[in-house]
Order: structure tokens, then C-alpha cells, then sequence
């Protein structure tokens, strides 16, 4: 990546979201010493990350804040706060608390600090054209989600905070929920009253599905805390509404998304090479797969749990696909002289 490019990729650390939701989804069907060869690759990937995003940030600071204030790139940097919260949910599968809490801080932290930016830059800014309207908006949401889910799982570490821990990640929940609302329709206007050409057709419109799918994990987490408190008991009905609600919106886009894919390499003949937003699609796959499975746990759902398995293998597919596809990318690149290397990448 071009450290002072103006077209650098802002969401890199979807490749983290995936490598960390893949592992994840390892772990829990018992695939542990992949598992950890995928997580040990997630927390790598995400050190030369933050270099990277550090050394643009003083190399670069201008190039920076203009991603970072155009609609069309700025909620690629909410990948920081997914990949952050993935890893430490993973961490707290391992039983690895210190570090489930550093990782979950530092995305909470990246999100307060993300979210009032962009939201206040582009509020205040020029008006959005509809053309920059993308799946990649609802990144925005999987980092809300994300947080709710790690706050989810903090519950089991802190039982005596139950009460505390469980609002605070309904909260997060139920923002993402109203913001996917937002944001799905401005996409839907955007894929249904505009000309769309295949090359618009990119990634991250995954996401549309993924963003239901981590929004599932979360509520689903939470149905599994035994609660007492009348409060807690009055929102489960609400949790489990929106469980199945999300859950069949996001089903629903699977095919679409599929024959929307084959639509674009088909009627726009571009080749089938790597570039960092195919993480995008690896992630939602990997992020269905294990909301899936946490929600066969719910009472009336067991047999989703053969969907959740078969989704989990299906993303490992996806991500050692796009993984070849990197790596064969960065010996081209190695190959090629310096000044050709930025028009291989684009």
C-alpha cells in the first residue's frame, strides 16, 4: 500500500474482521490449532496495520483527513474498530481476558472517536452525492455490533456486573439496528433508482449482509445470559424479534449478492485479481457461519446449526482463496519496477 497515495484503501483492517471472524468460527467447531494459526495471523496483520495507518498519518496527514472527511472512504475506517473487537471476542473464547480487554478497549476507545468525527464532518461538510453511497456505509454498523458483542462477552468475565454489561451492549445493539435501518435505505435507493454498472457492484456490498449477521451474533449472545432483573426480562422478546428478523434479511441477500457477483465478472469481464475489498466478502461469509451457530442455541433453532457449520468451512474456503490471491499479488508487485507498482495495485 502507498503510504501517501490519494487512493488509499481505508479498510484494510477488513482483512483482520475476516481473518479473526474465520478463526473464530474454528474455534467453535473445535479446529483449534487452525484456529490459532488464523488468530496469530489476525494479531500480525493488525501490528503492520497500525504502522501503516500511523506512518500515513504523519506522512500523509492531509491526504488522511480528506479519506477520512469523503463519504465515499470515511467509514472504511470503522474496520479498526471491527477488527479490534473481533480479535478480542476471539481473545475471550481463549479465556485470554487481558488481552480480550486491551483489544476491546482500544475499539471502543477508536469508536467514540470515530463515529462523532465523521458524523460531525459530514453533517457540517458538503452535501453527500448518491453515488458515494455504498456497502461500505454499514462497516459503521459491524462496528457498533462488534462492540455490543464483545460487551456480551465480558458479562461471563464480571458476573457481577451483569445488569451493567447487558444494557450497555443492548445499547450498542440497538443503535446498530436503527443506523442499518438509515443506511439500508439509502443503499436500496441507491441499487434501485440509479444506473449501477458492474464495476460499481464491488465487496463491500456484502457487508449489506454481514452487517445483519454480526447484529444476529450480538442479540443471540445476550439471549444466553440468564437474566432476573425485570428490566433484562422485558427486553428479551425485543432480542428475539430482531434475532429472527435480521437473520432472514441477511439469508436473503446471499443469493442476490451471489448472482449480483456473477452479474459483474459476466457482463463487465474483469478479471478475477486480488484487491484488499475482497476481505469484505470473506467476512460477512465467516460472520454468518458463526451467527448462525449461536443462534441454533436459542430454543426452536437447533437445526441452523448444520447452516452455521457449513458457512464456517465455506468462509475458511473464501479466505484461503482471497489469501493466495494477496500473496500472489505481492510477488507480482516485488517483480515489477517501482513506478509500475501503484498502477498494478490500483
Amino acid at each position: 500500500m502507498g503510504l501517501t497515495d490519494k487512493r488509499f484503501y481505508t479498510a484494510y483492517f477488513a482483512s483482520v474482521m475476516a481473518t479473526g471472524i474465520v478463526s473464530t468460527a474454528m474455534f467453535i467447531y473445535h479446529q483449534i490449532w487452525l484456529s490459532d494459526i488464523l488468530l496469530a495471523i489476525g494479531v500480525g496483520l493488525y501490528l503492520v496495520l497500525w504502522y501503516a495507518y500511523a506512518g500515513r498519518l504523519v506522512l500523509a496527514p492531509r491526504e488522511m483527513w480528506r479519506n477520512l472527511t469523503d463519504p465515499s472512504t470515511t467509514f472504511g475506517f470503522f474496520t479498526i474498530v471491527a477488527g479490534s473487537n473481533v480479535l478480542a471476542v476471539r481473545f475471550m473464547l481463549a479465556h485470554w481476558v487481558g488481552l480480550s480487554v486491551v483489544f476491546g478497549t482500544i475499539g471502543l476507545v477508536s469508536w467514540a472517536v470515530l463515529f462523532y468525527t465523521v458524523m460531525t464532518a459530514l453533517i457540517t461538510g458538503p452535501a453527500a452525492d448518491l453515488t458515494s453511497v455504498n456497502g461500505g456505509w454499514l462497516i459503521a454498523i459491524v462496528a457498533e455490533q462488534s462492540i455490543a458483542t464483545y460487551l456480551a462477552s465480558m458479562i461471563g468475565v464480571v458476573p457481577g456486573h451483569v445488569t451493567i454489561l447487558f444494557l450497555a451492549s443492548a445499547t450498542f445493539w440497538a443503535m446498530g439496528l436503527i443506523l442499518y435501518l438509515v443506511f439500508i435505505a439509502f443503499i436500496m435507493n441507491r441499487l434501485l433508482f440509479q444506473t449501477i454498472d458492474p464495476q460499481d457492484m464491488q465487496p463491500p456490498y456484502w457487508i449489506n449482509m454481514g452487517a445483519t449477521a454480526i447484529s444476529v451474533l450480538a442479540s443471540s449472545r445476550l439471549l444466553a445470559v440468564p437474566v432476573h432483573t425485570t428490566i433484562l426480562v422485558t427486553l428479551r422478546p425485543f432480542l428475539e424479534g430482531g434475532t429472527l428478523m435480521f437473520w432472514a434479511w441477511g439469508s436473503w441477500w446471499i443469493p442476490l449478492l451471489v448472482i449480483l457477483g456473477i452479474w459483474k465478472y459476466w457482463r463487465g469481464h474483469e478479471p478475477i485479481a486480488y484487491h484488499p475489498a475482497q476481505w469484505s466478502i470473506v467476512f460477512p461469509l465467516g460472520m454468518y457461519g458463526t451467527a448462525t451457530t449461536a443462534m441454533s442455541k436459542i430454543q426452536g433453532f437447533l437445526p441452523l446449526h448444520w447452516v452455521g457449520e457449513g458457512f464456517a468451512w465455506i468462509s475458511l474456503g473464501a479466505w484461503t482463496l482471497v489469501a493466495v490471491l494477496g500473496l500472489r499479488h505481492m510477488r507480482q508487485r516485488s517483480q515489477v519496477p517501482a513506478n509500475q507498482a501503484l498502477s498494478l495495485e490500483q
